[in-house]
């Protein structure tokens, strides 16, 4: 589903059947105040008071927790998984994808100050995430060349904070709880090639 909602989103704003020359491909944050105002009164001005857009209580979540995520990593898109979702088909435009489950989605736009101590206990998991995910990939980069084919590697994280890495890299999947275990692994099946 995330999937689906991120290629008609990329769509709308690329104008995927008529390129519309140079579009900035880093649009982060929201808009002024003052902007925002304009847009109303224009469109009231247009349409009267009967336009309104207004967003599910979800949309508004969602818009929150990735308004703050993206303050803190403009390298990573954010999306929502279910269960049951085929993680290996979501992905984004930038270097890195957060995928939240919806329990954690709404953890972190929770206002609740009975929430805050699991909502920063998430938001120093993410940071870690973030921090070895990026190891990761200049190790993955440091024992790979152009001839390999890397098609995703990665992290997860588990309700307990324990992370397993992931790369499926030549067409072999690769997964273990030690980053380190994991890049000899590949380098072990390099060598033997």
């Amino acid at each position: 589903m995330a999937n689906n909602v991120n290629g008609n989103i990329n769509s709308l704003l690329r104008g995927i059947d008529k390129p519309q020359g140079n579009v900035a491909s880093k649009i982060r944050g929201p808009s002024s105040k003052a902007s925002d105002d304009k847009k109303i009164s224009s469109l009231n001005a247009k349409f009267g008071e009967s336009a309104k857009v207004e967003f599910s209580p979800e949309v508004e979540m969602y818009g929150k927790v990735v308004d703050l995520l993206q303050k803190k990593y403009d390298n990573a898109d954010v999306f929502v998984a279910g269960p049951q979702d085929d993680l290996s088909q979501i992905g984004g435009d930038l270097e890195y994808s957060i995928i939240l489950s919806e329990d954690e989605l709404k953890l972190l736009s929770s206002e609740d100050p009975k929430d805050k101590k699991e909502k920063d206990n998430l938001l120093s998991q993410i940071d870690d995430a973030m921090n070895k995910i990026t190891d990761f990939s200049k190790k993955i980069s440091e024992n790979t060349n152009e001839e390999d084919s890397i098609s995703n590697f990665g992290i997860r994280m588990g309700k307990d904070g324990k992370i397993d890495f992931f790369a499926e890299i030549n067409g072999k999947s690769y997964a273990d709880t030690s980053m380190d275990a994991l890049v000899k692994s590949l380098v072990s099946d390099k060598t033997a090639n």
